[in-house]
């Protein structure tokens, strides 16, 4: 009686296994051939085979509605870097913010300090070691101005320099004149001054003469 039971039991699993190995050996044929409608269908019929597809909803669309806003980009378009350098400007117009174009003749003095590629001069600042503090035993420090792509006669432009900004601030400044690099570095006067400087000298004058 056992013997019985035992193999009708074995008999009806190798019967399950052997009838899913075909719907799944079925499945991977139709799907292989391209045949999805068959495959749906199977499991219309038996939803066992594939209760997770039976459990989602059914998606009828897929893409959602839009409206095209109207937007006028030019205001956006012109805060966008440029592609190229603009054309340099000339004219000695004052914008402004205090700005001046480079003259479109050079004046007539022994010395030329030219600008970048932006039209601005290139003045920089550097930050320098002063006196010794002898109550704290530690450098003070200084700011120092630097006027860079001096081209000519260096010395006669650091003296119009000094004259300019003696005259404007009432006490006398230090100055380093560096002839192989084109440079000169300013302590006592400030960047502003020393800019306005470069604006003032392109128009007509030597102030030595004045």
């Amino acid at each position: 009686m056992r013997i019985t039971f035992i193999s009708l039991y074995l008999r009806n699993s190798l019967f399950c296994r052997s009838y899913a190995s075909s719907c799944s050996v079925q499945q991977f044929r139709n799907l292989a051939a391209g045949n999805i409608a068959t495959t749906v269908e199977e499991n219309e019929e038996e939803p066992w085979m594939d209760p997770y597809n039976k459990a989602l909803p059914e998606k009828k669309e897929t893409f959602s509605d839009f409206r095209e806003a109207k937007v006028d980009w030019s205001y956006v378009e012109r805060l966008l870097p440029r592609k190229f350098v603009p054309e340099r400007k000339v004219g000695g117009y004052i914008t402004p913010s205090g700005w001046r174009a480079p003259r479109e003749n050079p004046p007539d003095l022994p010395y030329y300090i030219a600008r970048g590629i932006d039209n601005m001069p290139r003045i920089f600042l550097e930050l320098r070691r002063d006196e010794l503090n002898p109550k704290t035993m530690d450098f003070e420090h200084v700011d120092v101005v630097v006027l860079r792509e001096i081209y000519g006669d260096i010395f006669a432009c650091e003296r119009d320099l000094r004259f300019y900004l003696e005259k404007y601030l009432g006490h006398p400044i230090a100055t380093n004149v560096d002839e192989l690099k084109g440079i000169i570095r300013i302590k006592g006067a400030d960047r502003a001054l020393v800019e306005q400087f470069v604006y003032d000298y392109e128009e007509e004058f030597t102030l030595l003469d004045n």
